[in-house]
């Protein structure tokens, strides 16, 4: 009997520390749906080359409800974009896309260090959802080499996808893809891979107290 007792209030403990993570975790879901401004840094020790361009691009269609991704807060960039830039407006400290238009910035930087600017997403809401905008994130050398380790599909190293709200005055959503280590994401872009732990956590410690 005195046996079960203690097994009983370590199985008791785990449920609760379990909990606090699914707690954490269901937190965690809320504060990325409801964001939209993030802050994006990149590492860039690990490209082998000293200077080139970081390409920002937001997806644009026609007929869609409006969306706008504003680059503000550059850190490690120069002061000069690419020539060859379009369908961008500069802004006070950085630059606005927009999903109604074709756009394409390519941002001269220097590599090796860590670039790091804010990303501000926007727009119109859609109560059919058609339409999610996507902003990529890319690296090229000099000679346009792409660097960095990228999606196979879109030669991207971050994808932010930005879902539009369903009701008029409601908060979108905001989820983050990265492909290459050095991105970091704040807020994480990880709340729903932290849920699923706390729900394993939890079925887990439930079958072994059944059998106990």
């Amino acid at each position: 009997m005195r046996f079960n007792h203690r097994f009983n209030f370590g199985a008791l403990l785990r449920y609760a520390a379990t909990a606090l993570m699914l707690t954490a975790a269901q937190a965690a879901l809320f504060n990325s749906a409801s964001a939209t401004v993030i802050h994006v840094s990149l590492d860039t020790s690990t490209f082998g080359v000293n200077s080139g361009y970081l390409d920002m691009n937001l997806s644009a269609s026609s007929n869609v409800p409006l969306a706008t991704a504003t680059v503000t807060n550059l850190a490690g960039f120069d002061s000069n974009p690419y020539t060859e830039s379009w369908g961008v407006t500069t802004v006070p400290g950085g630059y606005k896309f927009r999903n109604d238009t074709a756009n394409d910035l390519f941002q001269s930087v220097h590599f090796g260090s860590t670039l790091s600017f804010d990303l501000t997403f926007d727009g119109a809401y859609d109560a059919a959802t058609s339409y999610i905008s996507a902003f990529t994130v890319s690296a090229f050398s000099d000679d346009f080499s792409v660097l960095g380790a990228t999606d196979p599909l879109t030669g991207a190293l971050a994808t932010f996808l930005w879902t539009p709200s369903v009701t008029d005055g409601g908060n979108g959503s905001l989820a983050a893809l990265t492909s290459d280590g050095g991105v970091g994401v704040v807020p994480e872009p990880a709340p729903l891979m932290l849920l699923a732990i706390g729900l394993l956590m939890l079925t887990v410690q439930r079958r072994k107290a059944d059998r106990g």
